[in-house]
């Protein structure tokens, strides 16, 4: 197997448990709420802020990463990630636990898109096409075997087991992008950050995610 092919399968790790979180909590929640010994109102803020975060920090985070350095940025969100699960499976009250997805949320706003970038960039011009299929076919059968992965490790292992699955994953992809990757890459020195343009897709993202997720509710 290739170096480049190496690292491609490496982006595909994060991209799968990023996306694998927005969906996996779905079917344990019932679990969890008898758990943690509360209501579905405050659980679900748990499931809600992961989504709303990334959704909001992507675009920013990701061009922090084009700046900085995506490599540095991408071995910074994965450790974040890492840590947001260790706290949410480990959670001893509903508010642990989204203080805890809400530092997945930050880290995965910084891998997705970075290993996207790496993945797409490690691969020649005549294979770009099946690199974006590839990690475009990961996020969807993340997206899509969330509530399955959930479910049979809520029913045999506990619900905790949805978080922690995450660590072995997040350890590899670590072990990996430190064996693979060029660290002395340092992102676009002369560039700099779109601050109020950062400030206002937050803002607008974050009130979209927001009224799609609540604002039924809220009426």
């Amino acid at each position: 197997m290739t170096h480049s092919r190496r690292i491609l399968l490496t982006m595909t790790i994060g991209i799968f448990i990023c996306i694998l979180d927005t969906t996996v909590m779905s079917i344990a929640l019932p679990a969890m709420q008898s758990g943690l010994h509360t209501d579905l109102a405050h659980l679900s803020w748990a499931l809600n802020i992961y989504t709303i975060l990334f959704a909001c920090l992507t675009i920013p985070l990701g061009r922090i990463a084009d700046i900085y350095g995506r490599e540095r940025l991408y071995l910074v969100g994965l450790s974040l990630f890492f840590l947001g699960s260790i706290a949410s499976g480990l959670a001893p009250t509903v508010g642990f636990l989204i203080a805890g997805r809400a530092l997945q949320s930050v880290g995965a706003a910084i891998v997705f898109p970075a290993s996207m970038t790496i993945g797409i960039q490690s691969t020649s011009l005549a294979s770009r096409t099946q690199a974006i299929a590839l990690l475009g076919v990961t996020q969807g059968l993340a997206a899509a075997f969330g509530p399955t992965i959930g479910g049979v490790l809520t029913q045999y292992f506990g619900w905790r087991t949805i978080f922690l699955i995450n660590l072995p994953l997040a350890l590899a992809a670590l072990g990996l992008c430190l064996h693979l990757l060029d660290w002395h890459h340092t992102g676009g020195q002369h560039e700099t950050l779109d601050i109020p343009g950062a400030l206002t897709s937050m803002l607008a993202l974050f009130s979209l995610s927001l009224l799609l997720i609540k604002g039924n509710g809220w009426g």
